[in-house]
């Protein structure tokens, strides 16, 4: 930490390191190999990375964004699949030489030094030391931005690295909060070991690291640095967009990132209100978006705000934002197919599929879902469509479980009672599959409804049957206002996505009046119309080179 000491925001308290346990035997670490003296190390770092390194230095101080870009897109993942596939970056303090000891410029190499040990080996070789010093130094990169006034602070980068920072800031997060439920699992099934035990110690200890409390408020202190809420509100009320330029273009872009961080953290805490609430002051209607400078930050934005109204029950909400990211994906990944994201394009077009197919056996369909989108979820998915119509709850969960982001517990117990890795995930698992519960006798009372326009209770209930029993028509007006109940749902209406107008989301519309049910169907009139509307169009088809031949003759 001293070679970034020049930054002056460093909490040396905040991780406690005498009581640092040493780090699991058999991982591969630098300090493994024979001990070099600084210069000595240097001879040890291939030239092409010491000329990348002394580019980048260069490129980052004289804020030549297309430089850093192609740079970090480009040469950091060449580089690293030549030289350093398997093993980490060169530490701070072997290229620290190379760039004059540049504490703002070692802070982010930092940041990708560890992203890249969180990619080796599929986060095998991750440490417990990795984790707390990566935590180490977002701390002090984030407290340099909020205690710093914004035309101070000396750094500016490309939309897709300032992304980078904030994705990777949360998803180490969410990998502590599950390392740290492994280890809580394994004491508490008296896992008699060493290293587990100091591990366990040092987290219960260290409760501040990588907190939900520490990550929510460093978000929210973004936020409010750059003042990205009054910026959007402004840009939508008077319907221009913000030129800035620089630090202040970097600063107004963390914050906007930031929101969606929120939106992405409160989902994962399952706090799914306040989630939506955090993207307020995006305008999803205007044609040029923000997220969209960015693949990855358009994707997440979609899959958890989709997420997070299918969860709410606001299912045509989540129907249409899933229809357009799954569109929005087929456009665009054939031109990443050579991306480094490819692979994680690809195994989110994969969930949202899922999610979709799920949505919409959950929502009668009064929803407009692209045919293309459509055809495919039925070609990928046939066999699991066909258990989602039979009710097969098993179905639900599966998919769930796949498609579901990696929920996080807020805090970790190490006492004595029972804990489970996944209990994160089982608690929103079965907060989900109740809701299925519920509606899963709704489509056989909406297939009866849509046969009639009006029919007595008893009949209709004289249809249903539950384990070979008749269903009794107290029990059955009961299905009948949870149906009403369930397809009446809060729909966006293009302000707030928090706020939106009450619904009937049904194609059929029906009421009770005492032993009658009087039912309309907006299926069958929506058909009426658009036959009408087909017989003049034919028409009009028809007579059209009758009125070329009149024209032509005049």
């Amino acid at each position: 930490f001293g070679l970034m000491s020049g930054l002056g925001y460093f909490a040396e308290d905040m991780v406690d390191r005498a009581n640092f346990p040493d780090t699991p035997i058999g991982v591969p670490r630098y300090d493994d190999e024979p001990s070099h003296e600084p210069d000595d190390d240097a001879k040890y770092v291939p030239e092409p990375v010491k000329k990348f390194i002394g580019d980048f230095h260069k490129a980052f101080r004289s804020k030549d964004l297309s430089s850093i870009l192609a740079l970090y897109e480009g040469a950091w993942n060449d580089l690293s699949e030549k030289y350093y596939g398997s093993t980490p970056w060169p530490k701070v303090e072997v290229i620290a030489p190379f760039v004059d000891t540049d504490a703002l410029f070692l802070v982010l190499y930092k940041e990708m030094y560890y992203r890249h040990v969180y990619s080796l080996n599929s986060g095998t070789m991750v440490t417990l030391e990795d984790r707390v010093e990566s935590f180490q130094n977002y701390f002090n990169l984030f407290a340099y931005l909020i205690k710093t006034n914004s035309d101070k602070v000396d750094m500016c980068l490309p939309n897709q690295w300032i992304w980078d920072i904030i994705d990777e800031f949360i998803w180490q997060y969410n990998d502590y909060a599950r390392f740290r439920a492994k280890l809580a699992n394994m004491r508490q099934q008296a896992v008699r070991d060493e290293e587990v035990e100091k591990n366990v110690e040092f987290v219960a200890k260290q409760a501040d690291i990588w907190s939900s409390v520490y990550v929510i408020t460093t978000l929210n202190a973004l936020v409010t640095k750059s003042d990205i809420q009054n910026i959007l509100e402004t840009e939508k009320r008077e319907g221009t967009n913000d030129q800035s330029s620089g630090s202040m273009h970097f600063i107004k872009m963390i914050g906007y990132y930031s929101l969606i961080g929120l939106l992405r953290v409160h989902t994962l805490l399952g706090d799914y209100h306040t989630a939506i609430k955090c993207i307020d002051s995006i305008d999803f209607t205007k044609r040029v978006q923000l997220f969209s400078k960015v693949v990855s930050c358009h994707i997440a934005l979609f899959y958890y705000t989709g997420f997070v109204f299918m969860m709410l029950r606001r299912y045509a909400d989540a129907i249409k934002f899933f229809t357009q990211l799954l569109t929005y994906i087929n456009r665009i990944k054939n031109i990443h197919a050579r991306s480094y994201q490819y692979d994680d394009i690809l195994k989110k077009n994969e969930q949202i599929y899922h999610l979709l197919a799920m949505t919409l056996s959950l929502c009668p369909q009064r929803c407009a879902v692209d045919e293309v989108v459509l055809t495919t979820v039925k070609e990928r998915l046939n066999e699991k469509i066909v258990r989602l119509e039979q009710g097969d709850v098993e179905a639900y969960s599966e998919m769930f479980k796949f498609a579901c982001p990696k929920f996080v517990s807020f805090a970790t117990n190490f006492g004595n009672e029972k804990a489970s890795v996944t209990e994160a995930l089982d608690l929103q698992r079965t907060v989900f599959l109740n809701e299925v519960q519920q509606q899963l006798v709704l489509p056989t009372i909406h297939s009866y409804l849509s046969l009639y326009s009006t029919i007595t209770v008893s009949k209709l209930a004289s249809f249903m049957e539950q384990d070979n029993h008749k269903v009794p028509e107290h029990v059955f007006r009961t299905y009948l206002l949870r149906l009403k109940h369930k397809t009446c749902q809060m729909t966006w209406t293009g302000g707030k996505p928090s706020e939106g107008e009450r619904a009937c989301i049904s194609d059929i519309a029906f009421y009770i009046d005492k032993d009658m049910v009087y039912v309309q169907n907006h299926a069958s009139s929506n058909l009426q119309n658009r036959s009408q509307t087909q017989y003049f169009v034919d028409q009009i088809r028809y007579l059209k080179p009758c009125l070329d031949t009149f024209c032509a003759r005049g």
